[in-house]
């Protein structure tokens, strides 16, 4: 009989492990060089209040969703850097011949950080409301989970 071969990668992702130290790296530079993070980051979860949706659904939001822009501006950045480190991988990902599911895992991510960085600036900029961000953060899942089901068309 047959042995089944695996359409998994095989093997430490050594790319992952590196994607998330720097992701926690990258979280701690944009916290220490960001002045007054801290006190905005505070600001911003006790600003959180329920906020009715419908007549019998409330959700928790800012209070004053304008009020924050430190902390959207700070986010924005972690999600264009890591969205930039995410090409990164992509390339790397070619250079050592990686499985198609790990180089659709990169474009997934490039994908998601940077959907995710563009609903960040519109939230900063004003344009859109807490849960119309929340909507686009969604919306960046989706586009993600399709980008990566398009790379994996490519078997």
């Amino acid at each position: 009989m047959a042995e089944k071969t695996s359409r998994r990668p095989k093997g430490t992702d050594w790319l992952g492990l590196a994607s998330f130290g720097f992701f926690v790296l990258l979280i701690g530079a944009v916290w220490v060089f960001t002045p007054g993070l801290t006190s905005a980051v505070q600001n911003f979860v006790l600003d959180f209040e329920l906020q009715n949706v419908t007549n019998s659904i409330s959700l928790p939001a800012p209070a004053n969703v304008q009020d924050h822009t430190a902390v959207y501006l700070a986010a924005m950045e972690v999600c264009v850097v890591f969205g930039v480190f995410h090409v990164v991988v992509l390339a790397l990902r070619f250079v050592f011949h990686d499985h198609i599911d790990r180089k659709a895992d990169a474009v997934s991510g490039m994908a998601f950080w940077f959907c995710a960085a563009y609903f960040m600036n519109v939230l900063y900029g004003g344009s859109i409301g807490w849960f119309s961000f929340i909507a686009g953060v969604v919306i960046s899942g989706g586009v993600a989970i399709t980008a990566s089901s398009i790379v994996k068309l490519f078997r």
